[in-house]
């Protein structure tokens, strides 16, 4: 089943915003939305989402900065579970999705953001101080509480299991930065998500610094969903080391593999081809950016 969810990203800035900043938030906003697709079905019990994809449906880049987004998400359902399941689940049973799913999209997606901004403080100043993006983030897990039934402890375990890997915690850090970026080079403007307002006091608590540092720290990184893995190397007994494949389509050449921690080596053992969600990390060769390695976060089929 195909729900599709509006995604809108608004920056209140004073003057236009420089092409390079629109590439960085778009991508930025792609990491983010990358990782709703992942976190989502632990939040919506018996909740599968077979992929996502995000479609850019208009770029204004007069003052404010438009980004209008469609998220495609491909769902399906547990039918096993269908006596247990809320009364929210109960009602995908027929196929139909909740009226929340989209506040569930869009409350989801700042809870990233935001916990991303910790991730940013924790790595420039070494702790994440009680600031107005702390507060912004109790909020909405609050509220995301609120809609999925889940505890707020459940989101925070959810958040700190899925960032524990010091790879994905600079990740996040990294796709928090380029969605501020266009806010941060203008002195801090305003954002408003799916008419949700992010004031200018929360977006200048942004340390400015891994902005223009981060780059050094961080490899670049471009995701694809439902990509097609050639699978070179096989190592059932690890999954940081040992793995190598070929990702169709992305390169044609042989690069390390890491099996990221929701995915294990077993259910890829024995396997020639898999399909899955995966991140490709690259290097700058002279003017080139060069993939080096493929980092695999869930798998979608095999075969």
């Amino acid at each position: 089943m195909r729900h599709e969810t509006p995604f809108s990203v608004r920056y209140l800035t004073d003057d236009t915003v420089p092409i390079r900043d629109i590439i960085e938030s778009l991508q930025g906003v792609e990491s983010v939305l990358g990782e709703v697709s992942r976190l989502l079905p632990s939040l919506v019990d018996g909740l599968k989402v077979e992929r996502i994809e995000v479609r850019v449906r208009e770029i204004a880049q007069e003052s404010p900065l438009r980004e209008i987004y469609l998220v495609a998400l491909f769902l399906a359902f547990q039918k096993d579970l269908e006596q247990e399941v809320t009364e929210q689940i109960t009602a995908l049973t027929g196929w139909q999705v909740p009226e929340s799913m989209d506040t569930i999209v869009t409350v989801l997606a700042l809870v990233i953001v935001f916990y991303g901004v910790g991730a940013i403080k924790s790595l420039v100043l070494g702790k994440a101080d009680d600031g107005p993006s702390e507060r912004q983030l109790n909020g909405l897990i609050e509220e995301l509480s609120n809609v999925t039934g889940k505890t707020q402890r459940q989101i925070r375990q959810l958040l700190e299991n899925r960032y524990r890997d010091r790879t994905l915690w600079k990740r996040l850090a990294n796709a928090t930065s380029r969605f501020f970026l266009p806010s941060k080079r203008q002195d801090s403007a305003p954002i408003e998500v799916n008419q949700r307002r992010i004031e200018r006091e929360t977006v200048r608590d942004v340390p400015a610094d891994y902005l223009v540092e981060h780059e050094a720290d961080v490899k670049p990184s471009r995701d694809f969903f439902d990509a097609t893995l050639e699978l070179h190397a096989q190592d059932r007994d690890h999954a940081g080391r040992g793995w190598a494949a070929i990702p169709r389509g992305i390169n044609d050449q042989r690069l390390r593999l890491k099996l990221m921690p929701e995915v294990s080596a077993v259910e890829l053992w024995g396997n020639d081809i898999v399909r899955g969600d995966i991140t490709v990390l690259y290097e700058r060769v002279g003017l080139e950016m060069v993939p080096r390695e493929i980092h695999l976060h869930r798998v979608t089929g095999t075969g």
